[in-house]
């Protein structure tokens, strides 16, 4: 346990490096407001004495300007250290934060599948937040205590050896009893945190599915759902809280009885002639100041619980690897790619299987028009090509070249997919279309734009290229959304290009101006078509038809067509599209 958690300490505070120079700087500033905080006793208790002593007015107001020069400065600093701490913990865990939004989109559908949105916020952010709280204090309040604490009791020792030894015994057993117990409660804290991000992926995943909530008169059945959420929040909270305060009801404890002993033998001594008034006031002093950083090392116990349960679910996603594993080959032939696949298995479940021996191949610059039935495997034929996910069985090439020897980016540069769901991204037109690839020029945005029939739309938008859109796609009709997501495929110049129902959404004229617009568009790459409509593949040179994860049919299109005993022919003979829905 000891090893695993300085482990997970040595790898935290590795984010600390790149803000060390600051950290220097705050250490410093630390011994300059701890050396002020131990000056303004003593001056407080000089001028106690004086007074008592009937010294001279100057010597007082002398005193009473230099408490007040060394509280102001010692205020001033206080405010630079909190700034600098905190500007250390974002700066620091928001690298955190990158490293693992990164991580997360570089893991597999299978992954991204069993987890949702919300609750990888709450991985993402919430964690991450706790280790920042604990980040922003940690230095100011834990090394900034311990300093206060070695100088009190150093200054103590010279005073008086017995109150300076009840006071460091009150102190030993304080942070001792903290150290012991400083894991008491990080698994609830652990727990807490779980419980939260069910809670935000509860809350994101029917906001996301409002309109079949309103619709479908669910609304009661999600506010049980989320009652209850709320509840093991609560519960869970409770629990971590309960846990994480009994440091500091301790440290009250462990104190009253301190305050009582320094305070019975500084009145003992002062009534014996022993100590002054002033030094009666600056041990009285002292005395309240050891328990402010005790209590700050309490408060550092209850952050580092909610730290340490970030941190342990923060290296767990990290430490979550992709089945997708990137090859190591850049090179694709020029020109439009060849697509082949030969005995290709898949499944999502072993009991389930999707795709079952697969075996066809399109050759470079031809169209394959991909039909059947709703389950038959067209959306999970398209996610195994493009390498959403790892096939069971079988082997996948493009070019030639098996897709699992291929670097990733190599892949998705030179191949290309439209979905039937379009992100949008808070930001410019300009940047959407063209995913802030800052290499596409304008001309070569309304060029495509103009050929998918998009120009009357961008002309008529307040300022063009440079209209800030929404994220979320709300700016967008669903035909609008087809073409845009269009634009975004073929502004890249794939060599190969896989569109799932691009005419799904679009009325019957439009989907004839669209089907001109990608006939040109796709003249220099091969295309796979995945179709619910007969008319979308009278351009396509083969048809590829699935049924239950097999193919039924697979051939030249114009012969399938043209043979009354093929699928195809009996489906264009009776018009049955809805066979394909």
């Amino acid at each position: 346990m000891a090893t695993k958690e300085k482990l997970s300490m040595t790898w935290l505070f590795t984010y600390l490096k790149p803000v060390r120079g600051k950290l220097a700087l705050l250490l410093v500033m630390l011994l300059i407001s701890t050396a002020l905080q131990l000056i303004n006793p003593q001056i407080v208790a000089r001028f106690i004495d004086t007074a008592a002593e009937d010294g001279l007015v100057s010597s007082l107001l002398l005193l009473a300007g230099a408490f007040l020069i060394v509280a102001v400065s010692n205020q001033l600093i206080t405010v630079a250290v909190s700034y600098i701490g905190n500007d250390v913990a974002w700066r620091s865990t928001n690298k955190l934060r990158g490293d693992l939004l990164r991580h997360c989109l570089k893991l597999d559908m299978r992954f991204h599948n069993l987890k949702t949105p919300g609750e990888m916020i709450e991985r993402v952010d919430g964690d991450v937040t706790g280790i920042s709280n604990f980040f922003a204090m940690f230095i100011v309040q834990v090394i900034g205590s311990f300093v206060l604490l070695a100088g009190i009791l150093g200054y103590m020792f010279n005073v008086n050896v017995l109150i300076a030894g009840v006071m460091t015994l009150f102190t030993l057993l304080a942070i001792l009893f903290m150290v012991i117990i400083r894991n008491l409660g990080v698994q609830s804290s652990k727990k807490e945190r779980e419980t939260s991000a069910a809670l935000f992926g509860l809350i994101e995943e029917r906001i996301a599915g409002i309109e079949d909530v309103q619709a479908n008169g669910h609304v009661p059945y999600v506010m049980n759902r989320f009652y209850r959420a709320m509840r093991s929040v609560a519960i869970t909270g409770r629990r971590a809280w309960m846990l994480r305060i009994i440091p500091w009801n301790t440290t009250v404890v462990l104190f009253a009885l301190a305050v009582t002993a320094v305070l019975m033998l500084g009145v003992h001594y002062y009534l014996t002639g022993k100590i002054s008034l002033g030094m009666l006031f600056l041990i009285y002093q002292y005395t309240q100041m050891l328990n402010d950083p005790i209590e700050m090392l309490g408060d550092q116990v209850q952050e580092f619980q909610k730290a340490k349960s970030g941190m342990l679910r923060s290296r767990e996603l990290l430490s979550s690897r992709s089945e997708i594993v990137s090859g190591d080959q850049e090179l694709l032939p020029e020109g439009a790619l060849s697509l082949e696949f030969e005995a290709v298995s898949f499944h999502y479940s072993e009991d389930k299987p999707v795709l079952n021996n697969l075996t066809f191949r399109v050759e470079a610059g031809e169209r394959l028009g991909i039909i059947g039935r709703t389950g038959s495997g067209k959306s999970s034929l398209s996610r195994v090509l493009l390498r959403l996910y790892n096939i069971n069985q079988g082997v996948i090439r493009i070019g030639g070249i098996d897709i699992t020897k291929l670097k990733l980016p190599a892949l998705y540069q030179r191949v290309g997919m439209v979905t039937q769901d379009v992100q949008l991204f808070d930001g410019t037109l300009r940047d959407n279309l063209t995913l802030f690839n800052p290499d596409l020029t304008d001309e070569q945005v309304l060029e495509t734009t103009g050929r998918l029939g998009l120009s009357t739309w961008i002309e008529a938008l307040p300022n063009g290229l440079d209209t800030h859109l929404s994220s979320g796609g709300s700016s967008l009709s669903a035909g609008e959304a087809q073409l845009f997501a269009l634009t975004r495929v073929f502004l890249t110049e794939p060599s190969l290009v896989v569109l799932d129902e691009p005419s799904s959404r679009l009325d019957a004229a439009t989907e004839s101006m669209l089907q001109l617009a990608v006939d040109s568009l796709m003249k220099h790459c091969t295309g796979v078509i995945i179709a619910h409509r007969l008319a979308t593949l009278e351009q396509v040179d083969k048809i590829l038809m699935l049924g239950d994860g097999h193919i039924l049919e697979f051939g030249d299109r114009e012969e399938l067509a043209s043979n009354p005993d093929s699928h195809y022919a009996k489906l264009l003979a009776t018009g049955r599209e809805e066979e394909l829905a």
